[in-house]
């Protein structure tokens, strides 16, 4: 949601709408903030009779309030109410944009104590010829990175400790899910979600993290969609050699892995080094050890992003206003 002040009165709009937050910041070349434009500048610059092809820089307004980057919530609500603002940029002494607040987020989700590992280290074959230049996570999503949109989420859920999981070409064979909780094992001393950046997805993490508490004594929860397949045949359900039903192309549904996971801390130490690991496989090392994997049904929107025709199905519903 930033843009230059060059950019046009007719981009900012096109900006606003995308990003649902009814305001783009400006800000040039070298980062440093020069102003915001809400939708209500535009609406008033519009009825003053400023053409859309006008640069945003004649409307924005110039001083925006901010804070530097060490404001706390409680602060930044109490700042936001006092100036009747939703929006509140994070500038460094150089008045270098850092962050932005909106007030909906600090006030409807207080903070979760639950940190998030986010797994983008796939090379995202299936994705090819678009990934052999753009890593997948950064694969544009109704114009926006699918790894900020899942950053956005967690954030809106109240989860701001994220740590991003990534692959290096000096890397060993690739380890799996293994390596990135290994390697943060001393940082995850409390319940962790563990998800993967090419998912997206509209999941109520604060609704899952209180149901994985109500179970107890479980070493994990899985983040379970629903997955219809139509059958193009006539379907029959035999007994020995004889028919006793048969439907004509059923529909059937599946629950199937929503590659989102919420892990307690003693499922880690199953991880065993050395080899690869991936969540499936802990998954069956815990049901084999007769731990508790409960299973948490994802209501919301999602769509794993494994596919071309999925990215097109993923724009599609964003421009569609289905992923909202």
């Amino acid at each position: 949601m930033v843009m230059s002040p060059r950019a046009s009165l007719r981009e900012a709009l096109e900006a606003i709408t995308k990003n649902g937050r009814q305001a783009v910041l400006v800000a040039d070349a070298e980062g440093v903030l020069a102003g915001m434009v809400t939708d209500g500048d535009l609406r008033r610059a519009i009825l003053r009779g400023v053409p859309l092809d006008g640069v945003v820089a004649d409307i924005m307004n110039p001083a925006p309030v901010t804070a530097s980057p060490g404001l706390g919530r409680a602060a930044a609500v109490e700042l936001m109410l006092a100036r009747a603002i939703r929006h509140l940029p994070l500038v460094d002494t150089g008045r270098r944009l850092v962050d932005v607040l909106f007030l909906e987020e600090q006030i409807a989700a207080p903070p979760l104590p639950t940190p998030a590992v986010i797994m983008a280290g796939g090379e995202g074959r299936r994705l090819r010829p678009l990934t052999e230049s753009t890593p997948k996570p950064l694969v544009l999503v109704g114009g926006r990175p699918l790894v900020e949109i899942m950053i956005e989420r967690l954030r809106q859920s109240g989860i701001t400790d994220i740590t991003i999981a990534l692959h290096h070409k000096s890397e060993p064979p690739p380890w799996g899910t293994r390596g990135a909780l290994l390697l943060l094992r001393e940082r995850l001393r409390q319940p962790f979600f563990v998800v993967n950046a090419d998912v997206l997805t509209r999941c109520d993490f604060r609704a899952m993290w209180e149901f994985h508490r109500r179970q107890g004594r479980a070493a994990m929860t899985v983040g379970v969609s629903t997955h219809q397949v139509d059958i193009p045949y006539g379907e029959f359900t035999l007994h020995g050699e004889r028919v006793t039903r048969v439907e004509e192309k059923p529909r059937k549904e599946f629950p199937v892995n929503a590659g989102i996971y919420l892990l307690d801390p003693s499922a880690v130490e199953l991880i065993p080094a050395g080899e690869y690991f991936d969540a499936t496989d802990l998954i069956r090392t815990l049901l084999d050890r007769e731990r508790v994997v409960a299973a948490y049904l994802i209501r919301e929107y999602w769509l794993d992003i494994g596919r071309l025709a999925d990215l097109e199905k993923a724009n599609r519903d964003v421009a569609d206003g289905l992923f909202d």
